[in-house]
C-alpha cells in the first residue's frame, strides 16, 4: 500500500490519472497533498482548501469484472469509509448527503469525486478523490462548511488520518466482495435528511419539497412528493439543498 506525499499539486485526482497513464500503479496506492491549486468536485465545482490544513486524498483501485451498472457502489464504499473515519474522530451528527458529500449536522465537512476508466461494459479502474476539512478554522464565503477542529476543538495529523482512511477503504472493498447489500443498507441508514422533507430543485425548475426515502443500488434517490407519490431521480436530474 503505497502513500505518495506531495507539497502542492493542481489536483491529486489529476496527478493520479497521469501516473496511471505512464506507470504501473500498485492497487490501493494513495496520493496526498498539502495543497491543491485546482481541486475539483462534482459537476466542475472547485474544492477550496488552505495549505497544510486539510486532507487532499486520492486512492487508486484496480477493478475486476466490475460492471458499469454497479458504479454507484464505488460511491457507497467511499462515503461509508469517510463516515466511519469521522465517527472515530468523535464528529457528531454525521450523515451521507447524496450523492457525494459528508455532513456534520447541516454543514459540509467532506466531498468526494470518483473518476472511472471504462473499457466496454466494465470499469477497469477507479480514482477515489476525497477532500476532508481537518484543521481549517475559517471558511470565507462558505457559511455551511465545517472541519474536524471546528467540531471537536482538536488539531489532528493529516498524514495519520490519510493512513486510517486508506485502511478503512481497503476493508470496505473486501466487505463489498462478500456483501454489497450490507453496504447499501449502511449507506441508507446514515442518509442525510432521511424521512424528512427537504428543499429540492429539479434541474431548470423552481424549488420544491420532497421527503427523502432512500437511495437504490443504481444511485437513484427515491423521494416522496407532498401528495404521496414516489419518484426516482438520478444525480443529474435534481439538487438537494442543505
Amino acid at each position: 500500500m503505497k502513500l505518495i506525499k506531495l507539497d502542492a499539486i493542481d489536483s491529486t485526482n489529476s496527478y493520479m490519472k497521469e501516473l496511471i497513464n505512464y506507470d504501473k500503479i500498485e492497487d490501493y496506492s494513495v496520493i496526498i497533498s498539502k495543497h491543491q491549486t485546482s481541486g475539483r468536485g462534482r459537476n466542475k465545482n472547485i474544492w477550496i482548501d488552505k495549505p497544510s490544513m486539510n486532507l487532499n486524498f486520492s486512492m487508486f483501485k484496480y477493478l475486476s469484472n466490475f460492471k458499469i451498472k454497479d458504479k454507484f457502489f464505488l460511491n457507497i464504499i467511499t462515503s461509508i469509509s469517510v463516515y466511519l473515519l469521522l465517527k472515530k474522530y468523535k464528529i457528531k451528527n454525521i450523515s451521507i448527503k447524496w450523492p457525494n458529500d459528508i455532513m456534520a449536522g447541516n454543514k459540509k465537512i467532506s466531498g468526494i469525486l470518483i473518476e472511472n476508466t471504462i473499457r466496454g461494459k466494465l470499469i477497469i479502474n477507479s480514482v477515489l478523490g476525497i477532500g476532508i476539512n481537518i484543521n481549517q478554522l475559517s471558511f470565507k464565503n462558505l457559511p455551511k462548511a465545517t472541519s474536524i477542529i471546528l467540531e471537536t476543538g482538536v488539531n489532528n495529523s493529516i498524514e495519520i488520518i490519510a493512513f486510517e482512511l486508506q485502511k478503512i477503504l481497503i476493508r470496505n472493498f473486501k466487505i463489498y466482495k462478500k456483501s454489497p447489500d450490507k453496504l447499501l443498507t449502511n449507506y441508507n441508514t446514515h442518509l442525510f435528511g432521511k424521512g424528512k422533507y427537504s428543499d429540492c430543485c429539479l434541474i431548470g425548475e423552481n424549488k420544491i419539497q420532497y421527503e427523502i426515502i432512500k437511495v437504490n443500488s443504481l444511485g437513484e434517490i427515491l423521494l416522496n412528493t407532498i401528495d404521496g407519490k414516489t419518484k426516482n431521480f438520478r444525480e443529474d436530474e435534481i439538487k438537494i439543498y442543505y
